[in-house]
């Protein structure tokens, strides 16, 4: 995402550290292999152990009969999820067993994007997740199955699968896939709890972390759901049988958060909306266009109040790649021309429009902010203008599409507790970044170092309740991580198996309070193969971003938090390649652009890039909401953030785990995830 402004500050350069001296990579791999596994709850045991048989009596003696097996028990189809409901509330504090639980507590999404509803609750205690399928047979269907997938393909996935035996819908068998695709294999180990299977609905569960090898690990960030149903009757045979080939309308693969945080309601009844969108307009047959709409806040926002839940309005879904409302931050009586076309022909009046009130990405829905808090907009002193931008991506060139995308914010009259606040972390855009060619996936790091928290966030810091990563199309895995000294807390998001096709703005379970001289650091992963010049940092669809949108509160006027290597470090590293290298179509006084993509790329290289970028000092832009730079440091050649190496050789709650299909750190570079990185 991208805002077309430009940094107003200034300041005088640090002298690099960057010499004429050919660094050794040796350890690049084991520093970016800092992988964390993902936050296990504890609890006291004896309190787990009431509550696992507590869990067990309630659920399992209504839907099962006196010999165990799961047939149809002739109630409805909800009956069951009543059933859940109650023993969730069993086991919820007094305070908060209002009615809101299937509100709060259930998710729901249709796979076919017609009739197969898929609904989930997440329990956090017991680390496990309980499944419904509505409408997954019919009286043609004899087999049904949902799916865990790394990144969408049918090899090595984790599957649940049922299948109706006897005339009875009562058998479920937990497989998994061969690394090719071609075949299913029976787990040794059966960890799809069934509850319930009847005509046209099934039930059951499954833990985050069975310590199962064949197993996938289910994790907070892009999870791909598949599924599939078919007519001929399948059968186990030597624990091995061909992969089921069903044609599209009976399959697919949804891309979804699976341990969602529950949903938030809106307590307030008396919501007023304010609606900013393009008015018809022409997308233009060039692949990336920013268009800028301008527009005049409605007259009731004299009086300040909380946005509390922005919807987008999508109307060519093919085309709109992010979208973002930005308020114009300068005087209240100060106007802004109604503009409506090109970004880049903004007038100047119009560049104070930069701070973030409303975001959304490619896969994203409705944001809802948590009751005690709110966005604050309006007021006696507020600026009545506000700025929509729409990022088109037209890489076919495609002319006459007619496009009306823009926002719906709910907001309240009635002020929450907390202001809310947005914040930019990550990489600046900027072509002084680069990731080289054929990479499986360069990390480049954004920081948000100590000084600058240090100045901008008040004494008893800030809470993040929200979180929205975002890279162009190379982006493969994001994380942002939390260091308070020499101390790592846990991080405030990450996605191992991100897709630039599917950028929600998620709601955090885990929310983090960032104090004064903490440093945050994001570090998005890219996939390079099969390109033969560098990437650059920008704008385009064909550049790359790195960015962490988060939302906290209270509001400060810290509003990007971001950097890029120096200016210094970087004239030094191509003095460097050219004479050193003898990289002899870099031109000193030339454009970055051209000076990264005239090198021939060796490995050798890529280490020395990507050395330079951990180890030299930073250009930050620690900004407020106006585009000028916090006052009272000096930001150019600020020290980069020492990021501690750990690499994590097994899991904690499963000690003696070592799946068959992980290579070894040390041969080819694997981590715990199973997937390849730099």
């Amino acid at each position: 995402m991208a805002m077309l402004t430009t940094d107003l500050s200034t300041g005088s350069g640090k002298s690099s550290t960057w010499t004429n001296k050919k660094r050794q990579p040796h350890y690049h791999a084991q520093h970016i292999k800092h992988q964390q596994l993902l936050y296990s709850y504890r609890h006291n045991q004896s309190t787990r152990n009431n509550l696992q048989l507590s869990y067990q009596a309630k659920i399992t003696s209504p839907l099962l009969s006196n010999n165990g097996s799961c047939h149809n028990t002739n109630r409805p189809s909800w009956w069951w999820f009543m059933m859940l409901a109650t023993t969730f509330m069993s086991l919820l504090p007094l305070n908060v067993m209002a009615n809101r639980l299937s509100d709060t507590k259930l998710h729901e999404i249709l796979l076919d994007n017609k009739e197969i509803k898929l609904s989930w609750m997440v329990d956090w205690y017991k680390q496990e997740v309980l499944f419904h399928l509505q409408n997954a047979f019919n009286e043609q269907h004899r087999w049904f199955y949902l799916g865990f997938s790394k990144r969408g393909g049918i090899g090595d996935a984790d599957i649940c699968f049922f299948e109706n035996q006897n005339g009875f819908f009562n058998v479920v068998t937990d497989i998994y896939t061969s690394s090719d695709g071609k075949y299913v294999h029976k787990d040794y180990q059966q960890d799809c709890v069934l509850f319930k299977m009847d005509e046209s609905t099934l039930a059951f569960k499954r833990k985050f972390d069975t310590c199962d090898p064949s197993d996938f690990r289910f994790h907070e960030g892009t999870m791909y759901i598949m599924w599939a149903r078919g007519e001929n009757e399948l059968e186990l045979t030597d624990y091995q049988f061909p992969f089921p080939n069903v044609s599209s309308h009976e399959s697919g693969i949804k891309m979804m958060q699976l341990l969602r945080a529950d949903k938030i309601q809106i307590p307030e009844t008396d919501l007023k909306q304010v609606e900013i969108r393009l008015n018809n307009v022409t997308v233009p047959d060039k692949e990336t266009t920013y268009w800028c709409h301008i527009q005049k806040l409605d007259s009731f926002l004299q009086q300040k109040h909380h946005i509390v839940q922005f919807e987008p309005i999508i109307t060519t879904p093919g085309l709109v790649h992010h979208m973002e409302v930005f308020h114009c931050e300068t005087d209240w009586d100060v106007e802004i021309p109604l503009y409506n076309g090109d970004c880049q022909q903004l007038p100047e009046e119009a560049k104070v429009c930069s701070k973030v009130i409303a975001l959304w990405a490619m896969g994203a829905s409705t944001f809802t902010y948590p009751p005690e808090t709110g966005l604050p907009i309006g007021g006696k002193a507020y600026n009545p203008y506000i700025r929509l931008e729409v990022h088109f991506n037209n890489p076919e060139f495609e002319k006459g599409h007619i496009d009306s995308s823009g926002m719906h914010i709910k907001m309240v009259s009635k002020l929450r507790q907390f202001d809310a606040g947005v914040m930019e972390l990550g990489l600046e855009y900027t072509d002084k970044m680069a990731i080289p060619p054929g990479q499986v996936a360069f990390p480049l790091s954004g920081y948000c170092i100590a000084e600058c928290t240090e100045l901008a966030l008040p004494p008893s810091g800030i809470v993040v309740f929200g979180s929205q990563l975002h890279t162009h199309l190379r982006g493969v895995r994001i994380l942002t991580r939390h260091f308070r000294g020499s101390e790592e807390l846990r991080e405030l998001n990450r996605d191992d198996f991100y897709s630039h096709h599917f950028q929600e703005m998620r709601n955090l379970h885990y929310k983090p309070r960032v104090l004064p001289g903490d440093a945050l650091v994001t570090t998005c992963y890219y996939n390079t193969i099969g390109y033969e010049k560098a990437t650059l940092g920008g704008f385009s669809i064909s550049d790359e971003m790195c960015v962490n949108y988060v939302h906290y509160y209270p509001a400060t006027k810290l509003e990007v938090c971001k950097s890029s290597v120096s200016e210094d470090a970087l004239e030094n590293y191509f003095i460097y390649m050219k004479k050193k290298e003898h990289q002899r179509h870099i031109h000193l006084n030339g454009a970055r652009s051209k000076n990264y993509r005239s090198i021939k790329w060796t490995q050798p290289r890529v280490d020395q890039l990507y050395t330079m970028y951990i180890e030299e000092p930073l250009s930050m832009q620690c900004n407020k909401s106006d585009g000028f730079r916090f006052e009272g440091y000096e930001w150019e050649g600020a020290p980069i953030t020492t990021v501690q190496i750990k690499i994590p050789m097994q899991r904690k709650v499963c000690p003696h785990y070592n799946p068959l299909w992980m290579k070894p750190l040390d041969r080819g570079e694997c981590d715990l995830l199973g997937e390849c990185i730099y």
